[in-house]
């Protein structure tokens, strides 16, 4: 049972990988259309998780800013994966 769990644990540490890195490249967009062929739903739950990642970064953003707190580690993260303001 343990190694079955590792398993698992590996495959999503993997796939986490593989779509940031996509991200980072500019990518993300061949990524989702090769995950929606593959499993729709499962794309539609990644599209949500990835604007969600968005909305907490731009929040942690300008809730330092607001404080007069420096952000540019937080800039640096959002240039880096092409995050949106949604």
């Amino acid at each position: 049972m343990r190694k079955k769990i590792l398993v698992k644990e590996a495959g999503i540490i993997d796939f986490f990988k593989s779509f940031f890195s996509a991200k980072s490249k500019g990518t993300e967009s061949d990524w989702l259309k090769r995950l929606r062929k593959a499993n729709p739903k499962l794309a539609d739950i990644w599209v949500d998780y990835d604007d969600s990642i968005s909305k907490s970064m731009y929040r942690q953003k300008r809730t330092l800013e607001d404080s007069g707190l420096d952000a540019s580690h937080i800039d640096t993260i959002i240039k880096k994966y092409g995050l949106k303001d949604v």
